[in-house]
């Protein structure tokens, strides 16, 4: 499936990156303040847990069927047309959350404006790294996709602490506003820094196969199914129930920071997940791209995730909770900019724009599920055996990180 390709990145591509990298960063606030205000907000407006597990997860509901289109465009375009659009759908979302505080129906403007965020998120998040694979080289891929993705990291803590530290300071309606100038300027940055498609010297210039037999092509590579269930997992775990139950786990179990609320210390909480998860997503970029390996770093990834939850499971004092959560967000990143950059490998250019959509498709179905089942779950049975579950969950796909390393070992002693 992959074409050959140079070792290292096109002319002006690390220039490129940080630009992309910016673009990515102030996309991923205005996504983030949504988590640790609509929890708490949704049931004091008299939104029940499963209209709010339902808000939470319309997003990625949406992009679930938008994906693949996101990533055909990004395909025949490139990335600097998509990442704008999604960046001005996304401020319009914004905007019609700040009318759900005055709404007769705020249920109905909350789901609505996640559903066009959803529309908005798919073309930036696919169009932002099929930007920057199609700049980089076998070389430095890890490092510019860690980089892209340390930023889309932290972007969502930024949004976290905003959304957490203005909602108690100020209100809700303050920190929507503010997440909307910040997602519009954003807008504007990327029609200035994100690059635009250009074919390499030694691209075909003929066009790429379209249609369902992409689909299919990419679906019989083995390696990239892996790398899908892989996204799965993590957004089911982390970006589906851990960022939805957070704010409530603090109230059940007092795991405030000092001088602050629920939704100010989950800010501050899941910022130390995304920020480490950011620290751990360039770290491993750079290791990768001075290693023949992009398979080796996956084993300690998956067992740091699998430790945080069971960690956050027992956790009932701040220190353990902040510990718990280090180890899943460099897990989280550990696990996958590896698998990004295997992607990267394995998949020809003119096909990543779809490849990327049907990871990030992956990734949305687990998202999909874990807020709506987290709230519930966790309602119901509490989070000791909520966040155990999980655990259980991740450990169980040991076998799959296997395979990838047996792979890899098989490949390159067949090209030696």
């Amino acid at each position: 499936m992959n074409a050959p390709e140079p070792f290292q990145s096109a002319p002006g591509a690390a220039a490129a990156s940080w630009w992309t990298s910016a673009v990515a960063f102030l996309g991923g606030i205005g996504g983030g303040v949504v988590f640790p205000i609509l929890p708490t907000l949704g049931l004091r407006l008299g939104l029940s847990a499963a209209l709010v597990g339902l808000i939470l997860a319309a997003n990625r509901i949406t992009r679930i069927g938008f994906n693949p289109v996101t990533g055909a465009l990004v395909d025949r375009f490139g990335g600097k047309g998509p990442v704008t659009a999604g960046l001005v759908i996304e401020t319009g979302a914004i905007a019609m959350f700040v009318l759900a505080l005055q709404a007769r129906l705020p249920g109905l403007w909350f789901l609505g404006g996640r559903i066009v965020w959803g529309v908005g998120s798919s073309l930036l998040i696919v169009g932002a790294m099929a930007a920057v694979l199609a700049i980089s080289g076998h070389g430095d891929r890890g490092r510019l996709v860690g980089r892209v993705r340390m930023s889309m990291s932290l972007g969502l803590p930024g949004g976290l602490l905003l959304g957490g530290v203005l909602a108690d300071a100020a209100s809700p309606r303050s920190a929507f506003v503010t997440a909307a100038g910040v997602t519009g300027a954003a807008a504007l940055l990327a029609l200035w820094g994100v690059p635009a498609r250009a074919r390499r010297p030694d691209e075909d210039a003929a066009p790429g196969p379209s249609g369902a037999s992409v689909w299919k092509a990419l679906w019989r590579e083995p390696a990239l199914r892996v790398i899908w269930i892989y996204n799965l997992l993590v957004f089911l775990t982390v970006q589906g129930v851990l960022l939805s139950t957070v704010v409530l786990l603090i109230a059940a179990r007092g795991l405030f920071v000092p001088g602050l609320h629920e939704q100010g210390s989950a800010g501050i909480l899941m910022a130390v997940l995304m920020v480490f998860r950011g620290i751990a997503s360039i770290s491993v970029g750079r290791w990768l791209d001075r290693s023949a390996s992009r398979t080796a770093p996956l084993l300690l990834a998956l067992a740091a995730m699998v430790g945080g939850f069971a960690g956050l499971a027992v956790a009932h004092d701040l220190v353990t909770a902040m510990v718990s959560l280090l180890a899943i967000g460099a897990g989280t990143g550990a696990l996958t900019i590896p698998l990004l950059a295997l992607l990267g490998d394995i998949t020809d250019r003119s096909q990543r724009g779809r490849a990327l959509a049907g990871y990030q498709v992956f990734g949305d179905i687990g998202g999909s599920i874990g807020p709506i089942v987290g709230l519930q779950l966790g309602a119901s049975g509490g989070f000791t055996a909520l966040y155990a579950g999980l655990a259980v969950v991740l450990a169980a796909s040991l076998p799959l990180v296997r395979w990838l390393r047996r792979r890899e070992r098989g490949a390159a002693g067949d090209s030696a």
